[in-house]
């Protein structure tokens, strides 16, 4: 994938300078979250409170069930596709190396760049995840999920230098394949505790529930940061 990645590259680099306005909207719409995982919560939001015609309140329930898996394996795939990056080493970020290439990508975005690995990409793991798990509940949510994941999130990405398409691509492929897997698990049990538990106790579901889905919506940043801050601190006492 070498060769495709860098022709791939360097044809999109022969766009970079030629306007200014739009290269600080793509490092914009990139660096932002408001466009990546805000907008993709929306969608889950929406998809959680937009009932179908005529849908009884078992299957309601049965589409809050879904939906709650859902957000449980997107949290659990963000985490895998971070571990992935730790565990591979496989290249570091396009901007980072020695490319020859002229990417648009603000420097003090390159500065929060991690240098160690850039495969897969987090973001396209994570998001391709949410959209096919939306695509499970309601088609033309989880249509419009993933293509704003394709168009919005992960192609600027790989304009400014971010990532190789490979990422992206792998990203994409990994985050479907690990969410039908984890769709396909037996979790009735699971499911059932859920739904008495937020029968029981809906204030602290809802709030655990929004909790969930903001970390989600910043990409683990926060529970990342603290992780890794609280590490350094056990070991190196």
């Amino acid at each position: 994938m070498e060769n495709v990645d860098l022709a791939i590259l360097t044809f999109t680099t022969r766009f970079a300078g030629k306007s200014g306005l739009f290269d600080h909207l793509v490092n914009a719409v990139a660096r932002l979250d408001l466009f990546k995982g805000v907008a993709l919560m929306c969608m889950f939001w929406f998809a959680w409170a937009n009932a179908e015609p005529h849908e009884n309140r078992r299957e309601e329930d049965e589409r809050h069930e879904k939906l709650v898996t859902i957000l449980v394996g997107s949290l659990l795939i963000g985490a895998l596709s971070r571990g992935l990056q730790l565990c591979l080493h496989v290249h570091q970020r396009p901007t980072l190396s020695d490319l020859h290439l002229s990417f648009p990508l603000q420097e003090a975005a390159k500065t929060n760049l991690n240098a160690w690995n850039s495969f897969p990409s987090d973001h396209s793991m994570l998001f391709f995840a949410l959209g096919t798990g939306l695509w499970s509940v309601n088609r033309r949510i989880g249509a419009v999920a993933l293509i704003w994941a394709f168009f919005v999130i992960d192609l600027p990405r790989v304009y400014l230098g971010i990532h190789y398409p490979s990422d992206v691509v792998a990203g994409a492929l990994l985050g479907t394949i690990c969410m039908l897997g984890f769709q396909r698990l037996p979790l009735a049990s699971l499911n059932a505790t859920v739904s008495r538990w937020r029968s029981w106790h809906p204030g602290w579901f809802m709030a655990i529930m929004f909790f969930v889905a903001d970390e989600l919506a910043h990409l683990l940043d926060e529970l990342r940061e603290l992780a890794h801050s609280t590490a350094h601190i056990i070991f190196h006492l």
